[in-house]
Order: C-alpha cells, then sequence, then structure tokens
C-alpha cells in the first residue's frame, strides 16, 4: 500500500489537518480532547494523530527532564524482574525467526529509545550481544553508560554515521514518541544491514482501553482531564493500528514479516489498584477480540539486488 507524502504545516490547526502517516485529511470532530491538546481519527487509516504538534526538538525538551524520567511506569520498568526477562526472550524470539547466523552472541544490537539500558543488559545477559543504545534523554544515558551500555544521546537523526550495518534493531514504545515516524523508520532502515530486522511496540488504538478513553471523554466532555492525559500523554503524538503500521513500514521500504498484538502485563500498570483492576477487565476483553493494546512487528530490510 502507497502513502501519500507527509502533510507539512498542520501543526496546531484541526482545520485541514492531514494524518502524518498516510496523509489524508484528518477528521474535524475530535476523538479526545484535553485541556490544552486534541487527538483526531484519520476515517482513512485509522490512525489518531495529537494536535497541536511540536517538531523532533519539542519531543526531546518533554522526554529529557526529571518528571518524565521518574514516572511510575518507567520505574517499574527498570527493574530486572522474571517478567522482564520473559519479555527480554520474547523479542529476541520474535527477532531469531527472520535472521540466519546461529547465535546471537558477539553481535552489536542497536535499540532506539534505550532509556537506561534494562532491556539492553538483560539482552546481554540472556544471549551474549554487544549493546548499543541510543536515548535523548541525558539522565538515562548516563546511567547506560555506567551499566557498560555503549549510548549515545542522541537521535537516529542524528546519530554518529558510524552507527549502522546492525544486524537487528529495536524501538520498544517508541515511535508513537517521534515527529515524523516515516522519516524515522527510513533512518532506521538505512542503519540496518541488508536482510536486517527491526523490531518495533506501540499502542493499539483499536484496544478497548483506548475506546473507553474515547467514550469517557464524550460521556463526560473531558471532565476527568488528569486521567485522560494519563491514557493520551503529550509525550505519544499518534497511534497506530495494524493496518496504518503494516502500511507505513511499506512505505518507508521494510518487508513486514511479523504482525501481531499482545497485552501489557498487569506488572507495567503503575496505577491504582481500582484502576489495573479496569484496565485488566478491558484487556480480557481485548484478548477475545483480537485488539490487545500492543502492536508487535518484525520488519526486514530487503537484500539489495545487483542491476543486470
Amino acid at each position: 500500500m502507497e502513502l501519500a507524502e507527509i502533510s507539512k504545516g498542520t501543526a496546531g490547526r484541526s482545520n485541514g489537518a492531514r494524518c502524518v502517516i498516510c496523509g489524508n485529511a484528518l477528521a474535524r470532530r475530535a476523538a479526545v480532547r484535553m485541556k490544552e491538546s486534541q487527538l483526531l481519527a484519520c476515517p482513512s487509516c485509522g490512525s489518531w494523530i495529537y494536535l497541536p504538534r511540536g517538531g523532533a526538538r519539542a519531543q526531546a525538551v518533554l522526554h529529557d527532564n526529571n518528571r518524565y524520567f521518574e514516572h511510575p511506569y518507567f520505574k517499574l520498568r527498570r527493574l530486572i524482574t522474571p517478567g522482564q526477562r520473559r519479555r527480554c526472550r520474547d523479542v529476541f524470539a520474535h527477532l531469531s525467526t527472520a535472521l540466519e547466523f546461529p547465535s546471537w552472541r558477539g553481535q552489536r544490537i542497536l535499540d532506539i529509545g534505550c532509556d537506561t539500558g534494562l532491556f539492553l543488559k538483560t539482552a546481554q545477559e540472556e544471549f551474549g550481544i554487544v549493546p548499543v543504545g541510543i536515548e535523548v534523554a541525558e539522565r538515562a544515558v548516563e546511567i547506560a553508560r555506567r551499566q557498560g551500555v555503549e549510548a549515545y544521546r542522541t537521535s537516529i537523526e542524528e546519530a554518529p554515521a558510524e552507527l549502522r550495518d546492525f544486524p537487528a534493531v529495536t524501538a520498544i514504545d517508541l515511535i508513537e514518541h517521534v515527529a515524523d515516524p516515516r522519516e524515522f523508520l527510513g533512518q532506521v532502515r538505512d542503519r540496518i544491514r541488508p536482510g536486517g530486522v527491526l523490531y518495533l511496540e506501540t499502542p493499539n488504538i483499536r484496544s478497548l482501553v483506548y475506546r473507553f478513553g474515547q467514550v469517557l471523554f464524550r460521556a463526560t466532555g473531558g471532565r476527568p482531564g488528569a486521567l485522560l492525559e494519563r491514557l493520551f500523554p503529550p509525550q505519544h503524538i499518534q497511534y497506530f493500528t495494524a493496518r496504518s503500521l503494516e502500511a507505513l513500514a511499506r512505505a518507508a521500504g521494510f518487508d513486514v514479516l511479523h504482525l501481531s498484538e499482545r497485552r501489557l502485563p498487569s506488572s507495567d500498570v503503575a496505577a491504582s489498584p481500582v484502576v489495573r483492576l479496569v484496565i485488566g477487565a478491558l484487556q480480557a476483553c481485548d484478548c477475545l477480540l483480537g485488539t490487545e493494546i500492543l502492536l508487535c512487528a518484525v520488519l526486514r530490510r530487503p537484500t539489495e539486488t545487483s542491476p543486470e
């Protein structure tokens, strides 16, 4: 599926704004409206786009501060637990189905948005990889380096030229944060060797958890603002469907090898027992409907062929 070029100059305007995923016009009516922002759905690909919309530097500022770093969700994610090890093994099981070499040992693997390097360190212990990470938050990069990760404070677009030719790259809970997702995937593709693979995870806007947020907004006029901003934080500036993620990946030059959905473990939900119970119930329904809250994709850079 071919995508239109990403429309420029629509940040902050809902009237005539276009989808950054497929380039088509967004709905005029907000799917969800917060105090100073709104999410508009794309009738064409089903994605939701956050407005007003800052660029890459504005996004970096949102992520490089103590309030974001110390969010309870990330504190949970930085603990090495049996659940975190299972998650790491699951990611590498997905990657291994697409690669031909017999062992990960000694392979340099890049994690984009590596935070403090926990995922990479777990993968190093489990599989013997050489961990390389990039991250925009200075504090997180300093911690990652102290743990032995080759970490860089940068975006993929501005990363050093020598960071390339990776057999595998991971970008977990990241693409929803980037200002230009098509440019992002193109940059990642250029850093992967031909035949190499990318593992992505991102929220699935078709999940009942997010549909519940939309119903709550419409029923209350957006009055539970804190809850809505927890569901739709300002750092998440687009939400994908399986169809829109697949189309974007193909437009960026990837082959889509695997696209699936998974639930968010209850151990990763940093909320009160009541909220965790509600989210757990919604996720149980998601499992029955095939609309789990996270999209998981394995993408491959095609092997280059020489012209005849």
